[in-house]
């Protein structure tokens, strides 16, 4: 039996996504186990764990070596289990008894320069530059007058900020849990002390604000899922709209956003617009995935959120490399069962490679 370890943070991260993966493992000769980075121990590198039950479909507690092959979803933030974890997911990269379905990319800053020198892509790519400082910051914000502050290590929307300015004031525009604050600065000592303990926390990057809203005045945008099947090759496993709430800065849908099927978003444009966004698509797809692979490590799969705005300009908004399933799901359900065994192809195919 191959054996497969889902790796998360916390134990019961990510539960459905394993299980299902689990349910379909035996008809790839695979044996799937959950596993945390600090659930590992050091001396003897057995792992305190989780094994699946198919006759009682349950999870139960389990000791067994690390498994050959990782998936790893572990999503990192700034907490002690993120810094007790990084280090030793970082020891199981280098290690040779141990294959990656695919490796994470780096930070967001590092992503832009990549895209931005290459002639396919960097049209797509919005100009950003690193936010060293509350003065930069302001200067920018004088010549633009609206800007969108993110944090470099960022995901799921997290940390978003925008900025506007005003006659008399600048509107600082963020969300906090699932609430979307507005503040109003009116002296520029005020504004300069609230961005210096932003970005004294975590370093940020800073774009110019996309007019990327709907009729509406809903933040949406196109989230495609590109991964390697069981050959190895790219291929786009479907995309699907996310579509934010009113006057919010984005369409995060774990702020309350919904989504609508590619289709039916679609279905009022014309036929040039269409077929203009189709190309466009097209490009990123096959250009994206392989530029990734060249300059950083190997992945498995790439999460891609594209803006349009109102003149047909698109936009790449992020690359993921442990993207969700939510917008598939919803709006592509004939997709489910291909999407939880895509994973288990791949990692087939990833043994049939070491054993020739």
């Amino acid at each position: 039996m191959i054996s497969l370890g889902f790796v998360t943070l916390y134990p019961n991260q990510e539960l459905g996504l394993a299980t299902e993966l689990a349910k379909r493992a035996p008809e790839f000769g695979i044996e799937l186990y959950r596993l945390t980075p600090t659930s590992i121990e050091p001396t003897s590198e057995l792992v305190r764990g989780e094994s699946y039950n198919h006759k009682t479909n349950k999870w139960e507690q389990s000791s067994f070596e690390i498994p050959m092959f990782l998936y790893d979803r572990c999503f990192y933030s700034n907490d002690e289990i993120s810094k007790k974890s990084q280090p030793i997911m970082n020891w199981l990269k280098l290690r040779p008894a141990t294959v990656f379905l695919g490796h994470g990319l780096p930070n967001k800053w590092e992503i832009y320069k990549t895209l931005r020198q290459d002639k396919e892509l960097s049209p797509y790519v919005p100009s950003t530059e690193q936010a060293l400082s509350s003065s930069a910051i302001l200067r920018t914000l004088t010549k633009k007058q609206q800007l969108i502050l993110k944090p470099e290590k960022g995901s799921m929307g997290k940390g978003i900020i925008g900025l506007f300015l005003h006659r008399n004031y600048v509107e600082v525009v963020y969300k906090d849990e699932k609430l979307l604050n507005k503040n109003q600065f009116t002296t520029r000592r005020e504004l300069k002390t609230w961005l210096d303990s932003i970005i004294s926390n975590q370093p940020y990057l800073l774009q110019p604000y996309l007019p990327l809203h709907n009729e509406e005045n809903r933040p949406f945008d196109i989230r495609i899922l590109l991964q390697k099947n069981g050959q190895g090759k790219w291929m786009e496993q479907g995309r699907g709209i996310r579509l934010g709430m009113p006057d919010h800065l984005i369409s995060n849908l774990g702020g309350g956003g919904e989504t609508r099927s590619y289709e039916s978003w679609t279905e009022n444009m014309s036929f040039h617009q269409k077929q203009l966004l189709s190309e466009n698509i097209h490009t990123i797809n096959n250009r994206l995935p392989e530029l990734l692979e060249e300059q950083f490590e190997p992945l498995f799969e790439i999460g891609v959120d594209l803006g349009l705005t109102s003149e047909g300009a698109i936009w790449i908004l992020d690359t993921n490399s442990k993207p969700g399933r939510k917008v598939l799901l919803e709006t592509n359900p004939s997709k489910e069962d291909a999407l939880y065994k895509t994973p288990l192809q791949y990692c087939l195919h990833l043994h049939s490679k070491q054993t020739t």
